[in-house]
C-alpha cells in the first residue's frame, strides 16, 4: 500500500473512531461522564503490514449486512483470483522495494501481485506457501 493510501486509511480510521466515541457519549467531560453498561469504552485500531481491510475483515456476516469487501482480484494475466483467508502468523514477506511496488501497482491496475517476490522462512508452514520471484 502506498504512503498516500496508508495515510488516507489512517486518517479515515481515526475520524471514524472519533465519530464513534462522540456518538457513544465517551467524549463527554469528566464532570458529566457516567460509565453506562453496554456503552463503548475503548476503540483499538491495529494495523498489520501487508494486510488490507478486505483481507482482515473478510467476514460473511459483514458482507451479508452490506459491507463492500472484495472476494477476488486479478493477476497480471487478467485472470480472476479468489481471495483466500490466511493466518496472520505465517513467516513470509513481500518484497518492499520500489520496483516491487511498481510491479504490483501496474499503472493503477493493481494486478501485479503475482510478479512480486515473496520469501518464506524454512520453518514456515501452510498449505499455499512458496517462493516466487519476479
Amino acid at each position: 500500500m502506498g504512503r498516500a493510501a496508508s495515510l488516507s486509511l489512517s486518517f479515515l480510521l481515526l475520524s471514524a473512531s472519533a465519530l464513534l466515541l462522540n456518538l457513544n457519549g465517551c467524549g463527554a467531560s469528566k464532570t458529566n461522564s457516567i460509565n453506562v453498561p453496554g456503552k463503548l469504552q475503548h476503540i483499538v485500531v491495529i494495523f498489520q503490514e501487508n494486510r488490507t481491510p478486505d483481507n482482515l475483515l473478510h467476514d460473511p456476516v459483514l458482507m451479508a449486512k452490506g459491507a463492500d469487501i472484495a472476494s477476488s482480484g486479478f493477476n497480471s494475466a487478467g485472470q480472476t483470483v479468489p481471495l483466500m483467508p490466511t493466518s496472520l502468523g505465517i513467516d513470509c514477506d513481500l518484497d518492499h522495494s520500489h520496483s516491487a511496488f511498481g510491479a504490483m501497482y501496474d499503472s493503477g491496475k493493481m494486478d501485479g501481485a503475482d510478479k512480486v517476490k515473496i520469501t518464506c522462512a524454512k520453518r514456515a508452514t501452510g498449505a499455499r506457501l512458496h517462493t516466487r520471484s519476479s
